[in-house]
C-alpha cells in the first residue's frame, strides 16, 4: 500500500502517538475471547481507574499489559475535558462543546472512532460489491472460499490486517540493532497485529464471533473515552431517540443473524429472501454509520461532519484493492 504525503502525515501525527488506542483495542479483544461483553458493557459509565480496569481484565502483575492500561487511563483518558452540553433531555439538538475539534487531547478519541467506523465500512464495502454483482461473489471475494460467510470473514480479516500494518508502520532496523533490542517485556507492533488480525476458524459461528469481538473492542474503547467527557450516549441519532445505535452494533439481530441468513439464502439460491435480508441489513448499517458520525460530531463540538462513507483519517487505497 503506497504511502502518500497525507498518509505519512497521519502516521506521524496520529497513528504513532495514539498507538495506545490500538493496544487497548487488542487487550479488550483478547479479554472478550473468554468473557462476555455484557460483563464490561456498563463499566465505562463508572469511569474506572487504571487499577480497577487492570483487575477487571485480570492482568495484575503482567507488567506490559498493566502499562498499557495505566497509560491509556492515567494519561490519555484523564487529559480529556468534559464537554459542555445542552440539557440532555433535548435529544433533537446537536450537543456542542467548548473544545476545539482538533485539540490535541481529542486525537486519541478521534482515532478510536475512526477504527470503529472503519470496521463497519470494511463490512459495507464487501456487501456493496456483493449486491452490485447480483448477489454473487466476485472472483476476488470467492477465491479459495466456497461460502459467502467464509468469504465475508476473509475479506474483513485481510482488510483489517492491511490497515493495522499501515497504522503500525515502522522503520526497518538492521539485524544487528534488532538483536540488541530487548523486547521481552514490551508490547511490540507484531504483538498488536497478532492479537487483532486474522485467525483461522473451522466453523462459521466462530467467524462471526471474531468480527463481533473486534467491533465490541472498539466500542468499549470509545465509550471509556466518551464517559470521561460526560457523554454516555454518543451514538444516539438526533430525532431518532427510539433507535439505540449502540445496541444495533452489537445486536444479535444484525450481523450475527443476518450474515448467516444471507449465506443460507445464497446456498439455497433464494434471491427473494436474500433481497429481504439485504433490506434489513441496509437499514441497520446506515443507522450504525449515522450513529458513529454523530459521535464524531459530538466529540468535535459540531466541527467535524462526515458523510456516510467518510472516515476521519486516510485509509490509503484500502478499498481499491
Amino acid at each position: 500500500m503506497p504511502e502518500s504525503s497525507v498518509m505519512l502525515n497521519e502516521i506521524n501525527k496520529v497513528f504513532i502517538p495514539c498507538r495506545t488506542v490500538l493496544e487497548m483495542e487488542a487487550l479488550t479483544s483478547l479479554f472478550l475471547e473468554t468473557h462476555n461483553y455484557e460483563s464490561i458493557k456498563e463499566l465505562p459509565k463508572s469511569q474506572p481507574t487504571s487499577q480497577q480496569l487492570i483487575e477487571v481484565f485480570s492482568v495484575i502483575k503482567i507488567e506490559p499489559l498493566e502499562r498499557i492500561i495505566q497509560y491509556f487511563i492515567d494519561v490519555v483518558v484523564n487529559r480529556l475535558k468534559p464537554i459542555v452540553m445542552y440539557e440532555r433531555d433535548h435529544h433533537d439538538r446537536y450537543r456542542m462543546g467548548n473544545v476545539a475539534a482538533y485539540a490535541q487531547t481529542r486525537v486519541c478519541l478521534y482515532l478510536a472512532l475512526h477504527r470503529l467506523k472503519l470496521k463497519f465500512l470494511i463490512i459495507k464495502h464487501f456487501m456493496d460489491q456483493f449486491k452490485q454483482n447480483q448477489y454473487k461473489l466476485t472472483g476476488s471475494q470467492d477465491e479459495g472460499y466456497r461460502t459467502f460467510l467464509s468469504s465475508f470473514h476473509k475479506n474483513y480479516a485481510e482488510k483489517n490486517l492491511m490497515n493495522l500494518k499501515l497504522m503500525l508502520s515502522s522503520k526497518r532496523m538492521s539485524e544487528r540493532v534488532s538483536e540488541l533490542m530487548d523486547t521481552h517485556d514490551i508490547i511490540t507492533n507484531e504483538d498488536i497485529i497478532q492479537a487483532l488480525s486474522f485467525k483461522q476458524y473451522l466453523d462459521d459461528n466462530a467467524r462471526i464471533k471474531f468480527v463481533m469481538r473486534e467491533i465490541k473492542a472498539s466500542l468499549f474503547v470509545c465509550n471509556i473515552m466518551f464517559a470521561k467527557i460526560d457523554v454516555l450516549n454518543p451514538f444516539l441519532i438526533p430525532k431518532e431517540t427510539m433507535i439505540d445505535t449502540e445496541d444495533i452494533m452489537i445486536s444479535q439481530d444484525f450481523l450475527p443473524e443476518l450474515i448467516p441468513d444471507i449465506s443460507s439464502c445464497i446456498l439455497e439460491e433464494n434471491t427473494s429472501l436474500t433481497e429481504d435480508c439485504f433490506t434489513a441489513y441496509d437499514f441497520f448499517i446506515n443507522r450504525v454509520l449515522e450513529g458513529i458520525n454523530n459521535g464524531v460530531r459530538i466529540a468535535s463540538g459540531g466541527e467535524i461532519n462526515l458523510d456516510l462513507d467518510d472516515t476521519i483519517y486516510s485509509t490509503g487505497n484500502l478499498f481499491e484493492i
